[in-house]
């Protein structure tokens, strides 16, 4: 026959398997085996019982106590019975948990303890929600930090510009004022007060008497010079330089000599102007070992350059007043530009380059 348990060939009058020495039995037997446990029929072959897993009774009598403990499946388990299993078996109550709850019941009737309302009658503060009650976080102070350092940066930066340390900023005062006066000309003529645009020639009162042959001192020569140069900054103005330059590029070959006359009359006031500028400043008598005398040099220099500018375009303006009414002036276009070629650019040249350059700074 076949064994059950390992499926190999043994012989028919085996009653436990030679191979793994499970019982089969006897093929002729027809008796029923019941389990000691439960009470369930077994089969001749089973080992255990199929519904409480208890060893079947073969396996526990003298002649199959060997194999099965060769083989490793030897139980112990006492019989129980009915009165036993009620004895030893506790009466557990369900939990809390494992009782179904009723959706009906008042959530306010039930006593629920708060763990806040706990602490508070404890006297302890209760800790926020998310917060480690071991570890509290500590509170960050950078943001204050922050805002403190900005303070200091900005008092620390004011300090320097009001104090000024390292002598630098009488400098960028000085290119900031040049700076606005190339970049608003016009705004520095008012600012000053000593000129208008429609009248450059009325520029400045001139010395009174009592002035005439006075030795001045360091700040009175301070003062004229700077009032010189910013003549000469007013009269570089497109409303003043640029207004002669216009009208004569726009009249100088008018075939009307009365409207020649009348637009070279701007020419004529500035150049008058312009020399009651550098009179003045000849006009000034200081010490030799005057702190301005050199910025009195410059200044004067730089009237004589503007001088020139205006100079060669009244040169021209004569000559174009010089053709009587009715003649062409087209015809003596060259004779009219002549003194403006002769002269060349270099007056131009030579203020624009130094004029920024010679600023008079108060020592």
């Amino acid at each position: 026959m076949i064994c059950p348990h390992c499926l190999k060939t043994i012989d028919d009058t085996e009653t436990f398997c030679p191979h793994c020495h499970g019982y089969v039995g006897s093929a002729s037997s027809s008796e029923f085996v019941f389990c000691d446990g439960c009470g369930a029929r077994l089969s001749a072959h089973d080992r255990t019982c199929p519904k409480c897993g208890r060893p079947a009774p073969g396996i526990l009598s003298v002649e199959s106590a060997s194999s099965d403990l060769a083989a490793g499946r030897t139980a112990s388990f006492p019989r129980l019975t009915k009165s036993a299993i009620q004895t030893e078996a506790p009466q557990v109550e369900p939990t809390s948990a494992a009782r179904t709850l009723d959706d009906s019941v008042d959530p306010s009737a039930t006593n629920v303890l708060n763990l806040d309302d706990i602490q508070r009658a404890a006297g302890v503060t209760p800790q926020p929600v998310g917060e480690d009650p071991y570890h509290p976080a500590r509170r960050s102070h950078a943001r204050l930090i922050g805002v403190l350092v900005a303070i200091a940066v900005l008092a620390g930066a004011a300090s320097f510009v009001v104090y000024d340390p390292l002598g630098v900023m009488p400098g960028f005062y000085d290119s900031f004022k040049s700076a606005a006066r190339e970049a608003f000309p016009s705004r520095q003529l008012a600012e000053t007060g000593s000129a208008s645009v429609s009248a450059p020639a009325a520029e400045t009162e001139a010395p009174s008497d009592d002035d005439e042959g006075r030795v001045l001192t360091d700040d009175e020569v301070y003062v004229r010079v700077t009032e010189a140069y910013d003549q000469l900054a007013a009269y570089d103005s497109d409303e003043v330089i640029g207004e002669v330059i216009d009208s004569f590029n726009s009249y100088y070959l008018e075939p009307d000599l009365t409207e020649r006359t009348e637009r070279s009359k701007s020419a004529y006031e500035l150049r008058d102007a312009v020399q009651q500028t550098i009179d003045d400043l000849d006009a000034i008598v200081c010490e030799p070992d005057c702190a301005y005398l050199e910025d009195l040099e410059h200044v004067r220099q730089l009237a004589e350059w503007f001088m020139g500018r205006v100079d060669q375009i009244c040169a021209s303006w004569d000559v174009s007043l010089a053709i009587p009414e009715g003649e062409s002036t087209l015809a003596a276009q060259d004779d009219i530009l002549q003194p403006m070629r002769e002269a060349g650019s270099s007056d131009l040249e030579n203020f624009d380059a130094h004029f920024y350059e010679w600023d008079p700074r108060s020592r």
